[in-house]
């Protein structure tokens, strides 16, 4: 009698069915398949299965080196880019424009844009308007209109003015206002914003006022400001907790929550802060009196480092908190109350979208009308230069 013939799906069969439980005298009996075979045939799938795990492990290992190399190579242009033009970060837009015209072909025009902190849009249109254009009226109009629009009709005629000097445009405020009232271009009105303090009607200790109104400040992660607003959202509330760095007048972090309970305000909103950003040995971390800032809850996580002091306003007082005061009379005028919220993801969206675009694009006042991302910028070059 002759040798007889399997093909590869038998074969395959009596390896999954060893593996699911069959003993090889089980399929001797049941199939007549010599032990010997049903062995070698074990060893040559578990062999081929081996290999295409090692293929593939070996496959997910080349993509990985490839992403790192991608990655290291978009650094080392990064850093390039940077060490050649970075001490125009801080001139006016023209400067930074010339320089991206100057250093292309060497390198990519998106890269440089945004690191020069610029739109490419913005710069094309710069390198297609020649000087004539830019003292002409028409391209006046235009750039005031662009500027209004790209701030969601926030900014009056002071803050285009202050972002028309940023491209090397001088006019002076009343001829911006002027030609805003022409083009019938006017800031969101600002309404009546009362000032609501937390609940300080409680039993738990006050801090001293340790920040006693000292706004300002040169270092990140020095001093902290933080208070929680009331928003709209339907019929009922939900309630915004921010906290603000004074010296670039960031938005360190914030939470919106559908309650005023400890955990989900300022506790939240402290944790996301310190993920974000280191503080300074001497860091105040101030607030008004509320029940959320004066719990056992919060003054216990806050007394785990030494580095933190607690500073509260005095009693009634809302000035000693006039910096978080500022920001929600800001945000509400600027942003919420132009909105007439339904749910809470539509809100926590919007609010969002604004806080994103005050800590990078808006110019501030405090800030020699630059942004919170320019000033935080400034001050880290300070300091690496100080480390130095």
């Amino acid at each position: 009698m002759g040798k007889k013939l399997y093909d590869q799906e038998f074969k395959k069969t009596i390896v999954d069915l060893l593996e699911s439980g069959k003993t090889p005298k089980e399929l001797l009996t049941e199939y007549g398949v010599s032990l010997a075979s049903i062995n070698r045939w074990r060893n040559e799938f578990s062999s081929t299965t081996n290999n295409r795990e090692d293929l593939s492990v070996l496959e997910t290992e080349k993509q990985k080196v490839k992403a790192l190399e991608k990655e290291l190579k978009e650094m080392k242009l990064e850093r390039d880019i940077f060490k050649k033009g970075g001490k125009h970060l801080f001139q006016e837009r023209q400067v930074r424009y010339s320089f991206i015209k100057t250093h292309t072909g060497v390198f990519p025009v998106e890269k440089m844009c945004s690191i020069m902190n610029v739109s490419k849009n913005s710069y094309y249109t710069w390198v297609r308007t020649d000087n004539k254009q830019k003292d002409s009226l028409i391209y006046l109009k235009q750039r005031i209109t662009g500027i209004y629009n790209d701030s969601n009709q926030v900014y009056g005629s002071l803050r285009v003015q202050k972002m028309l000097e940023r491209e090397n445009l001088f006019y002076s405020r009343s001829y911006i206002a002027f030609l805003m009232k022409e083009l019938g271009l006017k800031s969101v009105l600002s309404k009546k914003y009362k000032v609501m303090t937390t609940n300080s009607n409680h039993d738990f200790p006050i801090a001293e006022n340790i920040l006693n109104r000292g706004f300002s400040s040169s270092q990140l992660g020095e001093k902290w400001v933080s208070d929680i607003t009331y928003i709209k959202v339907g019929s009922g509330w939900n309630y915004l907790t921010t906290i603000l760095d004074l010296a670039d007048r960031k938005i360190v972090a914030w939470t919106l929550s559908a309650d005023m309970t400890t955990k989900n305000t300022v506790y939240k909103a402290w944790v996301l802060a310190r993920e974000k950003r280191k503080i300074t040995n001497n860091h105040i971390f101030h607030s008004d009196r509320g029940v959320q800032y004066a719990s056992n809850k919060m003054v216990s996580l806050l007394n785990l480092s030494s580095k933190i002091t607690q500073s509260m306003s005095r009693k009634g007082n809302c000035w000693d908190n006039a910096v978080s005061e500022s920001f929600f009379k800001t945000i509400k005028y600027e942003c919420t109350n132009r909105y007439n919220f339904k749910s809470y993801l539509h809100t926590y969206h919007i609010i969002n979208q604004y806080i994103n675009w005050y800590n990078n694009s808006r110019i501030h006042s405090a800030l020699d009308y630059k942004t919170p991302a320019e000033k935080e910028l400034e001050l880290r070059i300070i300091n690496n230069k100080k480390v130095a």
